[in-house]
């Protein structure tokens, strides 16, 4: 459910402006943000380490220290990516006001966005094998008229990513009242 009462980070406090409630993600988004890059980064940290291996395996007298190589690259991999799916969670808002659909991203660039009412096209709620696996879904709302015609976020609890598409799409539009010959 959404949360009114979310308690404020030191982010929320004065850095960007604007009034509460800004909703965080829940913490389940941080575990799936989280096992998403162990399997992303781990295959990359993997790939590049058996690269590196592989690489220095030609030089003679290198031999010796080629695993360690190898597991130094995974975990720098692995690191990254952790830091990488924390700060994704840690520094994402969303908010739902009368004009629509507000999403903050960002610690260093920060990034807003906006999504009125009446730009929403059509909504789609995708849930992959690790969101079903913690009960969430991604919202992506797709608008009209921009270069860029869809905004997307993931880590949604899929309770509020069902409210969201039904608070976003109005029952009744303007042009869905004409009248066929």
């Amino acid at each position: 459910m959404w949360r009114d009462d979310a308690a404020e980070s030191p982010w929320d406090a004065g850095e960007w402006p604007g009034e509460p409630p800004w909703q965080p993600l829940p913490e389940a988004a941080r575990q799936s943000f989280l096992l998403s890059a162990l399997l992303g980064w781990g295959v990359f940290g993997l790939f590049a380490g058996g690269m590196a291996a592989l690489g220095l395996g030609f030089v003679d007298g290198l031999s010796w220290w080629l695993p360690g190589v190898a597991l130094l690259l995974l975990l720098l991999a692995l690191g990254l990516g952790f830091w990488q799916a924390d700060w994704a969670w840690r520094y994402t808002r969303w908010r739902l006001d009368d004009d629509g659909l507000r999403l903050r991203r960002g610690r260093w660039w920060r990034h807003e966005r906006m999504v009125p009412r009446a730009r929403v096209q059509h909504l789609d709620i995708e849930r992959g094998p690790i969101e079903r696996r913690f009960g969430l879904a991604t919202l992506v709302v797709h608008t009209a008229g921009t270069a860029h015609g869809a905004l997307r976020q993931a880590g949604f609890a899929e309770a509020d990513a069902m409210q969201l598409r039904e608070a976003l799409v109005p029952e009744r539009r303007e042009h869905d009242d004409v009248e066929q010959p």
